[in-house]
Order: C-alpha cells, then sequence, then structure tokens
C-alpha cells in the first residue's frame, strides 16, 4: 500500500508541467550555471553562488533558437536550495522575465 501526502498532492496538481533542459544561465554577479527544467512559472537551475530560500535573484538564460540567439532575463524568488556534490541547486518561482535578442 502506498501512502500520499495529501498536501504533496495538491502541489504536483497545481505545478505547470516542467520540461528537462540544459541551457547556460548567468548572473549579473557573474555566477554561471545550467538550467535542470524550465515551467512556465519557474526554472530549477545550479548557479555557482550560494542563496537562500526567499531571496530575489536576478539571471538571464542563453537560447539558442533556429532564427538567433536569445536571452531569457528573469527575476525569480528562491523557493528551494540544494547542495549537491558542491553545486547549489535552486527551485525558482519566476516574478518577472523578458525575452530579447543576444547581442554579439
Amino acid at each position: 500500500m502506498v501512502k500520499v501526502n495529501p498536501a504533496r498532492k495538491s502541489i504536483a496538481k497545481d505545478r505547470s508541467p516542467r520540461v528537462k533542459a540544459e541551457f547556460p544561465v548567468y548572473a549579473p554577479d557573474g555566477a554561471q550555471g545550467l538550467t535542470k527544467d524550465i515551467s512556465a512559472t519557474g526554472i530549477f537551475l545550479e548557479l555557482d553562488s550560494k542563496q537562500k530560500p526567499g531571496s530575489i535573484i536576478s539571471f538571464w538564460v542563453e537560447l539558442d533558437t533556429p532564427g538567433a540567439k536569445m536571452k531569457l532575463i528573469c527575476e525569480a524568488k528562491v523557493v528551494r536550495v540544494e547542495q549537491e556534490d558542491g553545486k547549489t541547486k535552486l527551485g525558482t518561482k519566476i516574478i518577472s522575465q523578458e525575452l530579447q535578442a543576444l547581442t554579439p
């Protein structure tokens, strides 16, 4: 018999579908990393800087599209922090986003 936590079940229903995808991530402070999965409302990513749950961070994701390289500029709230193999993994909820052409 499998027990299901009712709270987790409702969270799973409310989550946006996620797509596993690795794209380069850059922060204004020079931190870099990779996305791990992306949804309409959040991004799970690895970043080479320490963060705390509840903090607001800015970063941009480099997207290589058929037409041109683009960057998705995001402001997001850190909702989860995991430390694994010396890397910081962040669950973020997007507050604002803007898509721009990446100029060479």
